[in-house]
């Protein structure tokens, strides 16, 4: 396998990986948050400090898929081989899979309780 087709094998789990980054990064935020009274902060506009800074760390994350689903996006190249274009196809699917899979999940840290 060349180093090309490796890479973009690999590819195929970044989305997904950015994804399960956001799973443990927000669940342990959480936690931590709760243990330490950070929804009983408030910041500004009645936003609590918990609040902040999940949702950091979802825009974080959604702008980090944002921007994998935008690079991998297959552009037509008259030099690829046919297992190339259909891992590149394939990533970008994946990528913007994932995408999706995240501000599906994660959105509720905008309106759900955190602490309760």
């Amino acid at each position: 396998m060349s180093t090309a087709s490796g890479k973009r094998l690999a590819m195929l789990a970044a989305g997904f990986t950015i994804w399960a980054s956001a799973f443990v990064a927000l669940y342990a935020m959480l936690s931590v948050g709760c243990r330490f009274g950070w929804d009983g902060i408030e910041l500004a506009a009645g936003v609590s400090l918990q609040r902040a800074q999940l949702a950091t760390i979802f825009l974080i994350h959604l702008a980090a898929g944002a921007w994998l689903a935008t690079t991998l996006r297959p552009r037509p190249s008259s030099g690829d081989a046919a297992t190339a274009l259909f891992l590149r196809r394939a990533a970008w699917g994946a990528a913007v899979a994932a995408l999706a899979s995240t501000a599906f999940s994660f959105f509720g840290v905008f309106m759900l309780t955190a602490c309760h």
